[in-house]
């Protein structure tokens, strides 16, 4: 079972570090402070409350970067994804939640909630629907041009976990240089255009 071991300052950064079978999970926060105004306006255009056990997430680390880890599912399509960061409030345009929100919105199931990205581009989403509520699921870009705008339903989504906290605790090392990754191949690179274009904004 994982669990929050402690916090450390690295760089100036509040470094968490989640711990399983002594092995370090670490999430970089951001250094901007948790703002719930911006939670509150998410939570007034959907129309539902996030789950206290995310908010107090956002508490403690506000988003920020995830380092060197991976999430496995069982699935063919998807056997697994790498976890590149969480969106907090107050950051830069790509990594914000109310911001990404906008860019998502009418392209992720209704009532789902961008709350984090992979390495490629997919993105984590947190379900406040009343049926499974609290859910965690990942949209996939690859089947984005299957569904005209507003169509996408939660059940065309990956089922990850059952909430945030089970969300964390899938949650596992990951060495790049060490794990073995025979068979994966890398057949192309796709780049969301609404989030190219943010970071074209950002720089």
């Amino acid at each position: 079972m994982i669990e929050i071991a402690t916090t450390i300052m690295i760089n100036g950064m509040n470094m968490g570090l989640f711990e399983e079978d002594k092995k370090l999970i670490g999430i970089k926060s951001n250094s901007r402070r948790f703002d719930h105004k911006d939670l509150e306006r998410v939570e007034k255009k959907v129309g539902a409350s996030f789950p206290e056990e995310y908010v107090n997430f956002l508490r403690k680390y506000n988003g920020g970067e995830v380092e060197d880890s991976i999430v496995k599912l069982p699935f063919e399509e998807i056997e697994s994804f790498i976890l590149s960061s969480f969106f907090g409030t107050r950051v830069e345009d790509i990594n914000d939640i109310l911001s990404c929100y906008d860019m998502y919105e009418g392209r992720v199931p209704k009532g789902s909630i961008p709350i984090g990205r992979d390495v490629g581009g997919n993105i984590v989403c947190l379900n406040l629907n009343r049926e499974r509520y609290g859910y965690i699921f990942l949209w996939d870009h690859d089947i984005e041009l299957e569904f005209e705008d507003n169509e996408m339903e939660i059940q065309d989504l990956y089922y990850v976990a059952p909430s945030f906290n089970d969300f964390l605790h899938m949650i596992k090392p990951y060495n790049p240089e060490e794990d073995d990754l025979d068979g994966y191949e890398v057949e192309e690179v796709w780049i969301d255009p609404d989030f190219l274009k943010e970071l074209k904004d950002n720089e």
